[in-house]
Parts: structure tokens; C-alpha cells; sequence
């Protein structure tokens, strides 16, 4: 691969594939988060690939807050055609594209009338291609893999669930990213994004599938109306699973929800669900991982970093929660240690999952790791024109 021509990688959400670690490895990591400018641009990369268009964003302050990366002791002034969007930030793509090609996932294009209505598996192959294309990597067994995956998946669960669906809610954070003051409302994944994508090849169905957008808030009663088997909580070093978890037994809207009753549990590294060749082992272990918290089955996994807990320890956990776990409606004892990767770090007290330790997308280009929120740097051999 590639992995020998990384100038650098940044923004690390959570725990590494294994899939692509060793290589991982080898690469330095300039930033936690994003870096500042004389970082990034003191690696002198060729080119950046990012998942989402804040990456490329020119500083700007908001609520408060100095945000965005660039400024003009580097690429700025960002103005003009193709940084203005009518937003508070503009991008400035349009001036590193002076001396660095740049490349954006095409979900999170800065122009909304070019990004994909709804994103779907054949998103992620376009994506991967045009990197492929980029880099002169085929990556067609890859796609080939992934596609396997994604049947394979939804036929596990059509099977065990013999035709009836398995319905899931994304609970993508809580207490931050919804502008409601009121704490009655979870930022879940919507109709239209990797989320809704990823459930629907892993066979789920997604119980907010009719609400419009990649992300949407909603109401907790909207979460206990819609009566999911699965929550399936995303794990980030900013937002972890856990957290999430705590946060619905320590609300008593929630308490007669059979998910929680039974502890149907699924956690899903962030990472996982930016496009990448991780989302086809993720739909495979979302549904094994979903059948083994709804029916206790035991499946072996893909490694993909998808999850159950522990319910012994989730039950300690929760003890003096307002809605603490009782085992007798728990279907499965202990983790699915064919399905959970992460079955030794649930077993520690913190229950902590993928706290911040690396990255975990797989870019189609090479076999390496770099930022779901960020940046892939790669030098050419010689400068480029």
C-alpha cells in the first residue's frame, strides 16, 4: 500500500481496525484532533483526504469558540468562489488547491446539491473508487469483499429473525449536540446518511428511517415510542458508548423499554461509520452483535470493532441508576465472545470501549488508518505539478 508515503494522520475518534494496525503504526500522528496550520503544513503533504469538510475550514469563531484550522500566515485570505457557501465558515480548498490536492468524502461536500440523496452502498464503492483512481490502487477486491459482507449480513438476520424485522435506533450522542437546553432530546442517525446505510445492510431496520437527514434530533418519547429490540450506541473518546449507556438508565422515561430491560446493547466505533472498507465488517458484526443481545445467539465476528457488553457488568454499573438492570430479561449471559473483539476491555470496571487509543477507518487506497474526522497526508516521490 501506501502506508510508507504518510506524511501524517490526525484526529483519532477511537480504537484502530486491527485490520490495518500494523501499518497504522508506522505513521505519525500529528494531532489527537485537527492540527493546527504550521502543523499540517510543516509535514508538506501532497495531498489531504478527509471525511468531513471541517477539516479545510479557514478560522472562524462560533458561540464563543475560535474554530476552523487556517488562516493567511498559510493558505488564507479563504474567499470567493468555492469557499463561500452561505455558511459561518468558509473552506479553503479552493486556495491549498494552489500546492495540495484535497479530497472530501462526497456525504460531507461542502456544496449540499452535490452530495448523495441518500447514501448507499454504492456511495461507498464510488468513494473508494475515485480514491483508487487517485492513487492508481485497484480497489475492486475490496468492494468484492465488502458486498460479500453486506449480503451476508442481512440474509443472518432475515434467517434468525425468520422474516420479521429487527428494529434499531442509532444513538449517535447525547447532551451535546442538539441545540435543545432542555436535555430532551438525542442527536440519532436519520434517514439519508452512513448510519441509515449501514443499518439497512446489516439488515436492521432503522425505527427513524422516516425522519429526513444523515442526523436528526428527536425526543426521548420519540425513542421510547418507537420501541427498538436494539440500541445501537456509536463509541467515541468524546462521546462514549457508555456514557450514552448511563445516560438512558438515568432517566426514568426510558426505564420500561424492553432494550434496556434486557440490556440490547450494541456498540459501534465512530469511525465505522464514515464510508470505508470497515463499513462491510460492520454491517456483518451489527447484525450478529444485534441477534446475539436480542436472541443470545453466538456468531464468530469480522473484527470490526462492533460490540456487546458484558451484562453482569452493565447490571453493577447501573445499580444505583434511577432505572437499574435486572438480569432475569437478559437473553444472553455474559459477551458473545465469538462476536465481541472487545470482549477483554468490556470486562475492566469502566466498561470503557475504544477510549480515544487510535483510529479505526481504513482508507481504500492503501492498507492504513486515518482520522474519521480528518486527514490522510501523502507524499508523492517527486513534487507535484
Amino acid at each position: 500500500g501506501l502506508a510508507n508515503r504518510m506524511v501524517g494522520t490526525a484526529y483519532l475518534d477511537d480504537t484502530i481496525w486491527p485490520h490495518y494496525a500494523q501499518d497504522y503504526n508506522r505513521i505519525r500522528v500529528l494531532s489527537s484532533s485537527y492540527p493546527n496550520e504550521s502543523t499540517l503544513m510543516g509535514a508538506s503533504p501532497d495531498f489531504i483526504v478527509a471525511s468531513y469538510n471541517s477539516a479545510f475550514r479557514e478560522q472562524y469563531t462560533h458561540n464563543g469558540k475560535t474554530r476552523g484550522i487556517f488562516t493567511n500566515a498559510t493558505v488564507g485570505p479563504c474567499a470567493g468562489n468555492g469557499s463561500e457557501w452561505g455558511q459561518t465558515w468558509r473552506t479553503c480548498r479552493p486556495q491549498l488547491h494552489a500546492s495540495v490536492g484535497t479530497y472530501l468524502f462526497m456525504d460531507a461536500c461542502e456544496d449540499s446539491s452535490l452530495r448523495p440523496s441518500t447514501v448507499n452502498e454504492d456511495t461507498v464503492y464510488d468513494s473508494m473508487r475515485a480514491l483508487g483512481a487517485i492513487f492508481q490502487v485497484n480497489v475492486n477486491p475490496i468492494i468484492q469483499d465488502m458486498k460479500k459482507d453486506f449480503d451476508n449480513a442481512e440474509a443472518t438476520i432475515s434467517s434468525a429473525m425468520h422474516g420479521a424485522p429487527l428494529k434499531v435506533v442509532w444513538l449517535d450522542c447525547v447532551g451535546r449536540c442538539c441545540s435543545d437546553n432542555t436535555g430532551e432530546q438525542a442527536f440519532v442517525g436519520g434517514a439519508t446518511g452512513a448510519p441509515a446505510m449501514l443499518m439497512q445492510e446489516a439488515g436492521l431496520r432503522n425505527v427513524f428511517s422516516n425522519k429526513a437527514g444523515n442526523w436528526v434530533c428527536v425526543n426521548k418519547r420519540d425513542i421510547v415510542a418507537a420501541a427498538p429490540d436494539v440500541i445501537i450506541a456509536v463509541d467515541a473518546a468524546w462521546d462514549t458508548a457508555l456514557q450514552k449507556i448511563n445516560w438512558l438508565y438515568n432517566d426514568t422515561a426510558f426505564c420500561q423499554m424492553d432494550a434496556l430491560r434486557g440490556a440490547r446493547f450494541v456498540s459501534i466505533p465512530f469511525s465505522a461509520s464514515t464510508l470505508s472498507p470497515r463499513n462491510g465488517p460492520a454491517a456483518h458484526d451489527l447484525a450478529l452483535a444485534a441477534l446475539h443481545v436480542r436472541l443470545g445467539t453466538l456468531t464468530a465476528s469480522r473484527q470490526s470493532g462492533v460490540s456487546s457488553f458484558n451484562p453482569h457488568m452493565l447490571q453493577l454499573q447501573t445499580k444505583n441508576s434511577k432505572c437499574p438492570l435486572q438480569m432475569s430479561a437478559v437473553v444472553y449471559d455474559n459477551d458473545d465472545r465469538g462476536n465481541d473483539d472487545n470482549a477483554d476491555k468490556n470486562d475492566n470496571d469502566s466498561l470503557a470501549l475504544g477510549l480515544g487509543l487510535g483510529l479505526g477507518i481504513g482508507l481504500p487506497v492503501a492498507a492504513m488508518i486515518v482520522g474519521a474526522g480528518a486527514w490522510l497526508w501523502w507524499r508523492n516521490r517527486k513534487p507535484s505539478s
